[in-house]
């Protein structure tokens, strides 16, 4: 048995909402990461949390990218409460926040190096402060943030940078799902071998989005934190979360 069989032989998946989420834990993820760095293909990672897959009802495009990708994984304590829901069995929530840093400790030991898109400039130089002083081996070959033309010449700029830094890990932090499409649009200009669709993990990691007790992150409480903290999000919850345990509803009750 090679240390790739598990992903060689596959994750399962649960339809949630018409997103083909894997069951696959902490163990799994790291595994296809190694894979996709050692074979260069098969590194297109997403994720699903309850935004994402309110947005996949109304984005036909972004929901086809999740379903296409070569790994979906459960991020947000809502998912695991959909699935419940529906009778299912999800793998381990994977919030980017409870991971990272054993991805960063693989990436000093095994020499694999990171560039960052995404965020503000300001953003970008303390979340790169941050890793230097956390993991001084974990190599950030390159960053730039978000804000750019994804379709003109600034974009090929941003992909030449890529490719000219040798990274094997692109992260993309910017919002859903403009950084899953980005990422689905360029990977085959780009000469990474794994796209890690991180969202906001940069302001977690710094501090400036600052997580939860752990009791409530342990007890799918961190979204009613992150609402105290960031009341002008309250759309993404308030509505937002009903509107997902109604479709799980649906797909329970009516579906096929």
């Amino acid at each position: 048995m090679t240390e790739f069989s598990v992903v060689q032989e596959g994750f399962e998946t649960v339809d949630i909402l018409g997103v083909d989420v894997h069951r696959v834990d902490r163990i799994g993820l790291m595994q296809t990461i190694e894979q996709a760095i050692h074979l260069g293909s098969g590194g297109v990672i997403n994720d699903l949390n309850v935004h994402a897959a309110n947005l996949a009802q109304v984005d036909p495009e972004f929901r086809n990218i999740l379903n296409s990708s070569d790994l979906v994984f459960v991020d947000g304590a809502g998912i695991m409460l959909g699935a419940k829901l529906l009778g299912k069995r999800l793998g381990e929530r994977l919030t980017y926040a409870d991971w990272m840093d054993e991805l960063f400790a693989r990436c000093a030991e095994r020499s694999w190096s990171i560039y960052f898109v995404g965020d503000t400039e300001e953003t970008g130089a303390k979340f790169s402060e941050s890793l230097a002083k956390r993991h001084p081996g974990c190599t950030l070959v390159g960053r730039n943030h978000g804000f750019f033309d994804r379709d003109g010449a600034e974009n090929e700029q941003v992909l030449k940078a890529i490719n000219a830094s040798g990274a094997d890990i692109v992260l993309a932090g910017m919002s859903m799902p403009i950084q899953e499409k980005w990422v689905w649009a360029n990977k085959d200009k780009l000469d990474a071998k794994v796209f890690l669709t991180c969202g906001g993990f940069p302001r977690v990691y710094i501090g400036d989005i600052p997580r939860g007790p752990k009791w409530m992150t342990d007890n799918g409480l961190e979204w009613l934190y992150r609402l105290c903290k960031q009341p002008q999000v309250w759309r993404r919850y308030l509505l937002g979360n009903p509107l997902f345990l109604l479709r799980i509803l649906r797909q329970r009750f009516f579906a096929g």
